[in-house]
């Protein structure tokens, strides 16, 4: 089913739908596996996954502190990839999306980044820092 049909009956049902976020491996990615089977237990439409970065400039001090010490534990873009695939396939019902900074996205390169993302069941990809203009080719 298309997203835009899909969320458009859900929104039939519901007046308002639920995003959440989460930055990856913050505090590990066993508590995230926990916060995420309550989230979609508990009625959750769609979990905004942050790929941790190192300079993220629109997120504030509490995000940022959450970036810094995921990345401290190791964690890497494909971890990030196996986990959001994981749990999309563990939760078909709620829909995933990446956020993270341009510079991860255009390091692993974008049309690949974008097609990973695509592979592994997610339905989008949120990167605040990439200007609009820039973005218009990935519509």
């Amino acid at each position: 089913m298309d997203l835009a049909i899909e969320l458009k009956d859900r929104l039939k049902k519901k007046p308002i739908l639920l995003m959440t976020h989460l930055v990856l491996g913050y505090p590990s990615l066993a508590v995230n596996r926990e916060v995420i089977t309550q989230m979609a237990a508990n009625g959750v439409d769609c979990i905004e996954l942050q790929i941790p970065f190192s300079e993220p400039i629109a997120d504030g001090p509490v995000i940022l502190k959450a970036n810094q010490q995921s990345l401290k534990t190791g964690i890497s873009v494909e971890d990030c990839f196996q986990f959001g695939q994981e749990m999309a396939a563990a939760f078909p019902a709620v829909r995933f999306l990446f956020m993270t900074y341009y510079n991860i996205v255009f390091k692993y390169g974008e049309e690949a980044f974008l097609r990973r993302t695509k592979e592994i069941g997610f339905c989008g990809t949120i990167v605040p820092d990439l200007p609009p203009e820039e973005g218009a080719s990935y519509l």
